[in-house]
C-alpha cells in the first residue's frame, strides 16, 4: 500500500534512471501524463498555456512505442486541442470525460445528470465574485474551475469564503483545491485515479499493467495512490505530502525523463 511522504524527501527520478530503466526493461509501461505543470508550464492565464514543439515531438515519438494517456483537469476538448495528437487517449475534467483513437468516448453518466446544477452555480458565483478583481472562470463540461492567480493576497480569504458558502447549498457538488485554482466537481467517487484505472483496462489486456504517472498537483495524488504496480513521479512539489515514488524538479526534467523512455 502506498504511503505519504514529504515531497522534498522523494528520490530524484533523474538521479535514479539506471534503477528505473531496469524496471522498464522488464515491464513495458503504460504512460499517464498530466498537462499543466507537467507537459506545459503554469502560466498567469490558463488559456495561454501550451506545450513547446520539443515536448510535443517527444510525446508523439513515445506514442509510437507506448500506450499514452494525458490526464488533465482541463476540459476534454481543451486539452486535446492543446496537445494536438490524435493517436493517444485523453481524460479531461479530472477523468469525467474520456476519449481516444477510433472515436472512443466515455462520459461519466452520474456527472451528466448534474449539468443543470453546474449551470446554476456558475451563474451565481459569476455574480458574487464580481466584487473581487482577477478572478477567472473556466467552465468545463463536468467541472467548474475558478482561477485566482491574479487575485490580490488580501482578497484570497474572501474569495474562498464566497465559494465555500455557496457550495454548501449544493450537496451534489464538491469543492477541491489546486495550484491557485478552486475546482467545483460532482460529489461522486470519481477522480484522476479512477480514470487511470479505467484507462489501464482499455490500454492493456493484462490484469494489472505496469504504469508510470507524472503530475505536479494535489489532484494527481489520487492517481499516484493507484500506482501499486507502477511508479508515480511528482513534478516539482506542492503543499501536501505525496503518494509519489520519485520526483523531478521541473518540466525540463520531465522531458529528460521521457527521452530516456525512448
Amino acid at each position: 500500500m502506498k504511503t505519504l511522504q514529504d515531497p522534498k524527501q522523494l528520490d530524484s527520478a533523474i538521479e535514479n534512471l539506471e534503477e528505473l530503466q531496469s524496471k522498464f526493461s522488464k515491464n513495458k509501461p503504460l504512460i499517464f501524463l498530466d498537462f499543466d505543470g507537467t507537459l506545459a508550464p503554469i502560466v498567469e492565464n490558463h488559456e495561454d498555456a501550451g506545450m513547446d514543439d520539443e515536448t510535443r515531438k517527444i510525446v508523439k515519438k513515445l506514442s509510437q512505442k507506448y500506450a499514452i494517456a494525458v490526464v488533465s483537469g482541463r476540459g476534454l476538448s481543451d486539452v486535446r486541442e492543446k496537445v494536438g495528437l490524435t493517436d493517444i487517449y485523453y481524460a479531461g475534467s479530472h477523468g469525467f470525460e474520456i476519449a481516444g483513437p477510433n472515436n472512443f468516448e466515455k462520459d461519466n453518466e452520474e456527472a451528466e445528470k448534474m449539468l443543470p446544477v453546474f449551470n446554476e452555480i456558475e451563474e451565481i458565483l459569476q455574480q458574487k465574485l464580481k466584487v473581487i478583481e482577477g478572478v477567472r472562470f473556466e467552465r468545463k463540461k463536468f467541472t467548474l474551475a475558478i482561477h485566482y492567480r491574479q487575485v490580490a493576497e488580501e482578497k484570497i480569504s474572501e474569495f474562498h469564503e464566497i465559494i465555500e458558502n455557496e457550495v454548501e447549498n449544493y450537496p451534489k457538488l464538491h469543492k477541491g483545491d489546486g495550484k491557485k485554482v478552486v475546482e467545483i466537481k460532482p460529489n461522486i467517487d470519481w477522480h484522476k485515479g479512477k480514470a487511470v484505472n479505467f484507462l489501464r483496462k482499455e490500454l492493456s489486456e493484462e490484469e494489472n499493467p505496469f504504469s508510470i504517472y507524472l503530475g505536479d498537483d494535489t489532484t494527481d495524488e489520487d492517481a499516484f495512490r493507484e500506482m501499486e504496480n507502477g511508479i508515480g513521479i511528482l513534478v516539482g512539489e506542492h503543499a501536501d505530502d505525496s503518494y509519489a515514488d520519485y520526483r523531478v524538479e521541473n518540466i525540463e526534467e520531465v522531458k529528460e525523463f521521457l527521452k530516456e523512455l525512448l
